[in-house]
């Protein structure tokens, strides 16, 4: 998170004294312009169970099955966010988190290109996880 001195809000991650932000939002543009790569995750996050973390795959898997169109506007860049605790996100998505934003307290992973599909199988142990069947 970010530092408050009374009505000002300065940078967590660059310790940027020199000039403080009126806002939230102001905080939040500073990090995504300038902190477009800070993935050092905060040390409050614990490991979950085995057994959790699978039903969580689980879960996710059927969200994105569900999510999944049959129409060719559909191709394309997808995004998708989840609802879990911290610590089941980042235990399963640890090492492809590619930012992370302390004031927003928020993850992101991207995958791209061509191994990208095989990549989020060996994440969520599905191969088929992107396979819907519309009867």
């Amino acid at each position: 998170m970010s530092t408050q001195d009374s009505t000002k809000l300065y940078c967590s991650i660059c310790k940027r004294r020199a000039k403080g932000f009126k806002n939230r939002s102001g905080l939040q543009r500073h990090e995504t312009l300038k902190h477009v790569s800070y993935n050092t995750l905060p040390s409050y996050v614990r490991s979950v169970p085995n057994s959790e973390l699978s039903h969580l795959k689980k879960a996710i898997i059927k969200e994105l099955q569900n999510r999944l169109k049959n129409h060719h506007t559909a191709v394309g860049k997808q995004v998708f966010s989840i609802h879990c605790s911290e610590d089941a996100f980042v235990s399963i998505f640890k090492n492809h988190i590619t930012r992370y934003s302390p004031c927003g307290s928020s993850y992101f992973c991207s995958f791209k290109g061509e191994k990208a599909f095989e990549e989020v199988g060996k994440i969520l142990d599905d191969e088929i996880w992107g396979e819907r069947n519309y009867g």
